[in-house]
């Protein structure tokens, strides 16, 4: 049995996880005055989401945009994470360093081009912030691994 993923499947998760560092990239070097538009877009979409479904919460842009933040990392680590998956879908975990590694590269990039953004400023604070959303993702992810190779041993078991 083959330990990797096809190519294909490999090409589509490294072009995914590349589109999606780009996609935080690209958010970080807007403007901030850009930035506080479009937080405040997301901020109005979560009150009324939250008044329909009968919830009624105190957010902030400070909390959309920490949040934004940290969402965006958790994915990134899950893309990263199945980026490993696809080298060695056996043992995925193996790669869990590298996976960190690239995703500390990427928060530290990210808040570096906020460094140069014309009124934002690069925080240590969401590096921080950007990294635990990696290792959500990656523990995430890595639990899903392990949880499908059960079910599919006790399938392959049972044929």
């Amino acid at each position: 049995m083959n330990k990797r993923a096809s190519t294909r499947f490999r090409v589509i998760v490294m072009i995914l996880t590349a589109a999606a560092i780009a996609f935080a990239f690209i958010h970080s070097a807007m403007p901030a005055d850009v930035s506080s538009e479009e937080s405040a877009g997301v901020l109005d979409f979560l009150y009324n989401f939250l008044r329909a479904v009968g919830i009624s919460a105190e957010l902030t842009d400070h909390i959309v945009r920490k949040l934004a933040h940290f969402t965006e990392f958790t994915a990134i680590g899950m893309l990263l994470t199945t980026c490993a998956y696809s080298f060695d879908r056996f043992k995925p975990y193996r790669y869990t360093v590298y996976v960190f590694f690239a995703g500390l590269a990427a928060a530290v990039t990210d808040e570096t081009i906020q460094l140069f953004s014309e009124g934002r400023s690069g925080q240590i604070s969401d590096v921080l912030l950007d990294f635990s959303g990696i290792v959500l993702g990656t523990a995430v992810m890595l639990l899903f691994y392990f949880v499908y190779q059960r079910i599919r041993r006790k399938k392959m078991k049972h044929e």
